[in-house]
């Protein structure tokens, strides 16, 4: 039981670093924890990420709003595309052949990795079009649809895109896509919550462990204090390398798991 919780407590202190810093939500860290240590089934570990997802940008947006960090209008263009793009991949999702879904899904990661790494490798270039409507549409069209036909969460897609697009200061990508992660996770988990799962009460809701979400939520807590202060004097080559690390073991990981479906 002390091993669980410290498992937990320490996940969630990563998951704070990375979704306060970076922008991304932490799911390739919480799932398999849900899945290997907490032994849960995978529909109600994606479930409980996402809850814990939600609790973490919940919390991040409320300290980046109080630093008047956070363009809303921005997250607003980029929410009406997602949660169209996210139903729309949900759809997918039910009449695709699975394996073709996430080959789909690895060429966009490998895109979008690749375009980080030049960005990160080169001067700072400026941005063809700086329309916040066509990139909004863009990374939320994107981001919606990769989270509707995976179950991955978009702050993998959204971050590298606002950097690329550079329709929003450095300073403010990470409030951003912490503000439309938020949203995204609420609209993602009323499904799971209402679903015929583990039942309904304070502990859990429908497929939900809310014990196990608020439990990593309570570890990333003193991690996303720090982050949402400091992720400002970070510099934005130094989050360019962080981002392109995790994306390479997203990458890598959907690559084992499509070969080994062979």
């Amino acid at each position: 039981m002390i091993f669980l919780i410290l498992s937990a407590l320490v996940s969630g202190l990563i998951v704070g670093l990375i979704s306060s810093i970076l922008g991304l939500g932490g799911g390739i860290i919480i799932v398999p924890l849900l899945t290997l240590v907490f032994r849960l089934p995978q529909n109600e570990a994606v479930a409980t990420s996402l809850a814990t997802i939600a609790l973490i940008t919940l919390f991040n947006t409320v300290r980046f709003q109080k630093l008047k960090l956070i363009n809303w209008k921005l997250v607003l263009i980029i929410i009406t595309f997602s949660a169209i793009s996210s139903f729309a991949g949900g759809y997918l999702a039910t009449i695709m052949n699975q394996r073709v879904l996430l080959f789909i899904f690895i060429l966009f990661v490998f895109y979008v990795l690749v375009q980080t790494f030049i960005s990160a490798s080169s001067a700072p270039s400026v941005a063809r079009n700086h329309s916040p409507w066509f990139w909004g549409s863009v990374i939320g069209t994107s981001s919606g649809l990769i989270s509707g036909t995976t179950g991955v969460g978009g702050g993998a897609i959204i971050t590298p895109l606002l950097f690329k697009s550079q329709i929003e200061s450095p300073e403010r990508v990470v409030p951003v896509t912490n503000a439309v992660m938020f949203i995204n996770a609420v609209f993602a988990i009323i499904p799971f919550a209402l679903s015929s799962g583990i039942g309904g009460s304070l502990i859990n809701w429908g497929m939900i462990h809310l014990d196990r979400a608020l439990l990593i939520f309570a570890g990333a807590i003193p991690a996303s204090i720090w982050g949402t202060k400091f992720q400002s004097r970070i510099p934005q080559k130094v989050k360019k390398i962080l981002i392109i690390f995790i994306l390479a073991i997203i990458l890598f990981r959907m690559a084992w798991r499509f070969l080994a479906g062979a």
